[in-house]
């Protein structure tokens, strides 16, 4: 089992946090960070009693006190369960109710109401004083214990609480950039990492575990929306942000704006795919790129990509210690993070999680190099009258390569094939002649019948993914 806090310990003149405001900036060491951990883990206890298999959820915007608090929690063997404070009412009172929660503790942004039988804190209710409480690394003898419950977005019905055990998170060291690999960056002390992937979030999570773990220090805008002004005045080595911040960095690319990036060296992303025109775009101006998949069933990351030389449309391949089967056309994989199940939820578990391996839901292949590619979405193939399959992820990488469909939504209407544009206004004649001319090249039971023109983004995730 990794010692988390032995890490802390050993880091403790290094650097822990960066959180950015225009141009005030605030530092924290490792060795306050774990001080003011110490003391949280001491008030919550006076205030709540033992913590020790307690359900506690938190709920917040990205901050110092987030992190702060969830340390607290997770070394005190609560049971922690990060919260979306995106999340619509009914996916949250669910959550709160299924995982039973029985405290809530969060920032001052708002009020929640959960029921006379969920307590609430603030973060002002826990943090500072003097007194610390001595806490220890987790043991082999504790690996299979209840450690986390992380919900999955519900686009389309309510959330399915992912069950996470304590050996899912800390069995063995995070590798966030395997050296064979990663252009020569290595995760040091002292290596400056920007990240804006949310805390409730697996890949926040896991971000802020593995950059501490090696004495990292990561970098955070106090306000997400201020990420170009905030990067104007500063230097950062590695940058993992969300698909969104991408597209937004790329513009300023355009635009010779390099300093609000803060000039970093290497960008990587998950959670949904990069075009390859971008990820070309962005290495040609000196920026290596790479790209995460995983899936919170898997305990974060499966696969990593820094090879986008020979293989810019594969989201990577598998860490040594795990690996990736395709069976019947879907991507399945082995990693000792994979999930306990979904929490209470047997029949919903033995449809993802068989024989030690989760069915991700995605479909792809692996190519003689291992590089794993994805085809599209199980749940979101099409399937018309006929009996043919149709993957709209498919149809929708041939619109994008249109430069005027700024974002495309491919979908089945009355057993044939449409399309929702968003594009300005003086672009839907163009972009009609092109599907046309696409629909020349297509099986006619892929050709798009309908299209149906926007002037605005469709519904996204937190992460930038479409809600279809």
């Amino acid at each position: 089992m990794f010692k988390f806090l032995e890490a802390l310990e050993k880091y403790k003149n290094e650097c822990a946090f960066a959180f950015l405001d225009g141009e005030n900036k605030v530092e924290v060491s490792f060795e306050k960070y774990y001080s003011d951990v110490k003391k949280c883990a001491y008030n919550m206890e006076s205030i709540m009693g033992p913590l020790d298999g307690k359900h506690v959820a938190v709920i917040g915007l990205n901050s110092y006190e987030y992190v702060v608090v969830i340390c607290a929690l997770m070394f005190s063997r609560a049971v922690l369960i990060p919260l979306n404070f995106r999340e619509t009412q009914d996916n949250l009172e669910f959550a709160v109710n299924h995982a039973e929660v029985e405290y809530l503790i969060s920032d001052a942004s708002k009020d929640y109401d959960f029921g006379s039988h969920v307590k609430n804190l603030k973060y002002a209710d826990i943090l500072g004083g003097e007194n610390e409480k001595e806490l220890t690394d987790f043991t082999e003898e504790e690996a299979d214990k209840l450690f986390m419950i992380v919900f999955t977005s519900g686009t389309t019905s309510l959330s399915k609480g992912v069950a996470l055990s304590i050996g899912n998170i800390f069995k063995e060291e995070k590798i966030a950039l395997p050296e064979k690999y990663s252009h020569g960056f290595k995760a040091v002390p002292g290596f400056r990492v920007y990240t804006n992937f949310p805390f409730y979030h697996i890949g926040g999570l896991l971000a802020w575990v593995t950059w501490a773990e090696h004495g990292c220090t990561m970098v955070q805008s106090a306000n997400p929306m201020n990420v170009l002004e905030d990067l104007l005045y500063q230097e950062i080595d590695y940058a993992c942000v969300i698909p969104a911040t991408v597209k937004l960095w790329l513009k300023q690319i355009r635009r010779g704006n390099m300093d609000r990036l803060g000039n970093v060296k290497i960008i990587t992303t998950a959670g949904a795919p990069v075009s390859v025109d971008d990820v070309k775009e962005i290495q040609s101006h000196g920026i290596a790129f790479g790209q995460y998949y995983g899936m919170t069933e898997c305990g974060g990351n499966i696969t990593f990509n820094f090879d986008m030389e020979n293989h810019i449309a594969s989201v990577g391949r598998c860490y040594d210690d795990g690996s990736v089967e395709i069976i019947d056309g879907e991507i399945c994989a082995r990693y000792w993070g994979n999930m306990m199940g979904y929490y209470k939820d047997e029949e919903e578990t033995a449809k993802v999680l068989k024989d030690g391996l989760v069915y991700t839901g995605d479909l792809g292949y692996v190519d003689d190099e291992g590089y794993v590619f994805i085809t599209g979405r199980k749940k979101n193939l099409i399937i018309l009258s006929g009996g043919e399959n149709v993957s709209p992820e498919e149809l929708e990488r041939y619109l994008q390569k249109n430069e005027n469909v700024k974002e495309c939504l491919v979908y089945e209407d009355n057993d044939r094939i449409a399309a929702g544009i968003f594009c300005d206004e003086a672009c839907q004649e163009e972009i009609q002649t092109y599907v046309n001319e696409l629909n020349k090249t297509l099986p006619i039971y892929k050709r798009i019948y309908k299209l149906e023109f926007q002037n605005h983004e469709f519904e996204k995730t937190a992460l930038g993914k479409l809600k279809r």
